[in-house]
């Protein structure tokens, strides 16, 4: 059993980086998985790109592949439990789609990224084990999620400083994920849907059972603070939420 690792650049505007352990004679085929996995889930969820996220929103709906409908179902399901703070249409707001049997009918441009790249790195770490990995790590543009037996290491960046700064804190991860919404690289550039206006959070961090939660519900505790430990703790999270004074734990 090895340890095998590589890295992607420009894959969903970002990077992909793999993490695994494997028999050599697995390895290469469980690294081409989580490949072929990331661009099949590229082609649904891109919003760069023709794709049947570009598709449903030019049509203004369609019936929705099975991956498609099952992030669309948690992103509403997350904007209901966060009272709008997590948003599938966070520039608009309001009402962005509604499923309706097996059809979707969409009334606002979506903006799945805060959801669909926690799945996209769940189905590669899935893919991993499927093609023969004891465990796996993808790294999907700071989204994390891991597979198998064991745990890894998960550094977490400062919200501010240099490059090359210390880690803030460190997360051991069993089986699940890990994302951050933050200000760090790209500024205040996340928006309060229910407002329309910059949320003034620092950086918020969250290891739930999934990339997907993880995602969906960092963008919530960045937005709320402390006010969203109830939430994380309904879908079995755990959260840090960044101040200027410090880290603050929960639930």
């Amino acid at each position: 059993m090895g340890r095998y690792g590589a890295r992607w650049e420009g894959v969903l505007g970002s990077f992909l980086e793999v993490w695994l352990q494997a028999p050599p004679w697995r390895a290469r085929r469980a690294l081409e998985a989580v490949v072929a996995e990331v661009a099949r889930l590229e082609g649904v969820f891109s919003r760069r790109r023709e794709s049947e996220l570009t598709r449903l929103v030019r049509q203004g709906g369609g019936r929705p592949s099975p991956e498609m409908r099952e992030v669309l179902a948690w992103a509403l399901r997350l904007q209901e439990a966060t009272g709008g703070a997590f948003h599938p249409s966070p520039e608009r707001g309001g009402e962005a789609l509604r499923l309706l049997g097996e059809e979707v009918e969409v009334l606002a441009p979506l903006d799945l990224d805060g959801l669909a790249k926690g799945y996209i790195a769940d189905k590669a770490a899935e893919a991993a084990l499927k093609a023969g990995a004891r465990a796996g790590l993808v790294n999907l543009g700071g989204d994390l999620a891991r597979r198998g037996p064991g745990r890894a290491e998960v550094a977490v960046e400062p919200p501010w400083g240099p490059d090359n700064a210390p880690p803030a804190l460190t997360l051991s991860l069993e089986e699940g994920g890990v994302a951050t919404s933050g200000v760090r690289h790209k500024g205040p550039h996340l928006l309060d849907p229910r407002t329309g206006r910059p949320a003034q959070g620092l950086q918020a961090t969250v290891m739930a059972p999934s990339a997907l939660l993880a995602d969906g519900l960092a963008k919530a505790l960045f937005v709320l603070g402390p006010s969203a430990w109830p939430i994380l703790k309904a879908h079995g999270a755990k959260g840090v939420f960044f101040t200027p004074q410090g880290p603050v734990f929960g639930p």
